[in-house]
């Protein structure tokens, strides 16, 4: 069902009324927020992490905010809605929630939930329509959302769904080396001590999610071809002109050459905000960071999915 807001609009149903961007992390999903958000029409806020997470090889669930607003109250009724809204203008940090509470008038962000059906859809909804601002596509980018496309796309059927994609090295050194000691639990550290053991386990852990990403792309393209598509972040760096321009044409937008320009925000290998966004050196950075027994893992294990996507073995 298209949301009120939405149709308020005067939008017509098949016209984009939200983007996600998913995939797994360090595959460019900033570089491709920041892409769209320089747009006319798109607004896209950060990492909701709204809905659960798959961890510890799929076997465990992290739970996402909608998890967390059930256990404080019901929305649909007055009081569990008070409750929910008293905790997320609460809520301190950086994270999605806590950003949109401290540039959003709450009067407002509680009478546009009371006048919508007051469902998990809908609160969703309502926080990325503060990121919007009044353009007319909003949206997000949880990487892990993409094991809920199929959901968010009941939700919203004129979504469209964006897999920001990387070669698979590249990634698992971008995070890596994107770990901050101080926030892994004692296990974790202790797990890091192992060294070569842990290696193995960590490296045998990322084909494994790297390999789903592969799985569910090609259902997804199969499924939905015209409501998701895959962008290689190879493709966005070498040519980003083109790879943007079908990028808005499968949106549904308007391309602009302002969409390119983009600084660094969330690299592995030089600081925020210094220099361009669109840096061919990032594609190769991750070659002197692996060692030769990992780079003949992923060779082995991964060899025909490398191939199929472009990537030399």
């Amino acid at each position: 069902m298209a949301s009120a807001s939405t149709a308020a609009l005067g939008r017509p149903a098949n016209r984009t009324s939200h983007i996600f961007v998913v995939g797994l992390p360090r595959t460019g999903s900033t570089l491709t927020r920041g892409i769209l958000n320089a747009s006319r029409e798109a607004r896209l806020g950060g990492e909701s992490h709204f809905l659960s997470e798959p961890i510890h090889l799929g076997f465990g669930l992290r739970q996402g905010y909608r998890d967390r607003f059930r256990r404080v109250g019901d929305i649909a009724t007055d009081a569990g809605l008070a409750r929910v809204v008293d905790y997320i203008f609460a809520l301190r940090g950086k994270s999605f929630w806590s950003r949109m509470a401290a540039n959003t008038d709450r009067e407002a962000f509680v009478a546009e939930l009371r006048a919508s059906e007051r469902t998990d859809r809908a609160l969703l909804d309502v926080a990325m329509s503060q990121y919007a601002k009044g353009m007319p596509i909003r949206g997000e980018k949880t990487p892990h959302h993409i094991h809920h496309v199929p959901t968010l796309l009941e939700w919203y059927p004129a979504a469209r769904f964006v897999h920001t994609f990387r070669d698979p090295r590249a990634v698992y050194v971008s995070l890596r080396r994107k770990e901050r000691p101080g926030k892994l639990t004692t296990v974790g550290r202790v797990a890091r001590r192992l060294g070569p053991l842990f290696e193995r386990y960590a490296i045998a852990n990322f084909i494994g999610r790297w390999r789903l990403m592969t799985q569910l792309h090609r259902s997804y393209a199969q499924r939905y071809p015209t409501r998701y598509t895959m962008v290689r972040f190879e493709d966005l760096v070498l040519d980003p002109s083109v790879t943007t321009r079908k990028l808005a044409e499968f949106i549904g937008i308007d391309y602009t050459d302002a969409m390119l320009d983009q600084v660094v925000h969330n690299s592995s290998f030089v600081g925020k905000g210094s220099g361009s966004g669109i840096d061919v050196g990032t594609l190769d950075r991750w070659q002197g960071h692996l060692s030769t027994g990992a780079r003949s893992r992923f060779a082995r294990d991964l060899k025909l999915e490398l191939v199929e996507f472009g990537y030399a073995p």
